[in-house]
């Protein structure tokens, strides 16, 4: 392996620099600074952050992550109306590490966590893992930002599926005015993982009894759901 020694920081801004022209068809531009790609469809917030790995070293290690962010403007101000029913904070509502939506680039649904990893250790090899990243974004990622952004398509998507909050998914779905969609999604979603439940009830159950979101069990993903889902429909 050919060695150098760059400052890990030095190349990664490069290689985000690179995919930001490379991307740039598909509406996405590099954030110098903020290590994120981004692209802004009316009112959404389409982002890809770049989370350099902490063993990185010069001339030894140089790999980042990858996560997606869906934001809405729209939803920070919903949000702000409907302070007392909201778990979420800001405009951010799906989330989720970019190898998650990989899969479909090979034919599948699903793809794993590590492949939305770039190594970018050998340079001799860089600009083919960067092109090889740069196919797998426009064959699923950006339709994954598709899916993401249309209330009919997220509830039965993978990015609905891997989604960080869920509830941050339902207060989406109200703040666009389509409550319709939630019961198809919380049907999904408890189809997916049946022994969340009970716990989905109790959320529920909570928010019936005006229970505010700090008496929720901290983390339980299940329990907000069932409490976000109380809260838009009460």
């Amino acid at each position: 392996m050919a060695q150098e020694q760059s400052p890990p920081g030095d190349v990664i801004a490069a290689a985000g620099a690179w995919l930001g022209t490379a991307l740039k068809s598909s509406g996405f531009r590099w954030v110098p600074g903020q290590l994120r790609l981004e692209r802004r469809p009316g009112k959404l917030i389409h982002q890809v952050h770049f989370q350099p790995n902490r063993h990185n070293k010069p001339g030894e290690l140089v790999k980042v992550g990858t996560i997606l962010n869906v934001r809405d403007e729209e939803l920070r101000r919903w949000r702000r109306i409907n302070a007392d029913r909201i778990l979420g904070q800001g405009d951010l509502f799906c989330a989720h590490l970019l190898g998650y939506a990989s899969g479909r680039h090979r034919g599948h649904v699903y793809g794993e966590a590590a492949d939305g990893d770039i190594d970018l250790t050998d340079p001799a090899t860089r600009a083919e893992r960067l092109e090889s990243f740069a196919a797998v974004f426009r064959g699923a990622v950006v339709p994954w930002f598709d899916e993401a952004s249309s209330p009919d398509l997220i509830v039965n998507s993978r990015a609905g599926d891997y989604t960080n909050r869920p509830s941050a998914l339902v207060e989406w779905l109200a703040s666009r005015h389509r409550p319709d969609l939630i019961e198809a999604y919380v049907y999904r979603y408890l189809s997916r993982i049946p022994d969340a439940q009970p716990r989905y009830e109790a959320g529920w159950a909570k928010a019936a009894a005006g229970v505010p979101s700090f008496g929720l069990r901290s983390g339980d993903m299940a329990e907000e759901l069932g409490w976000s889902v109380g809260k838009v429909s009460i």
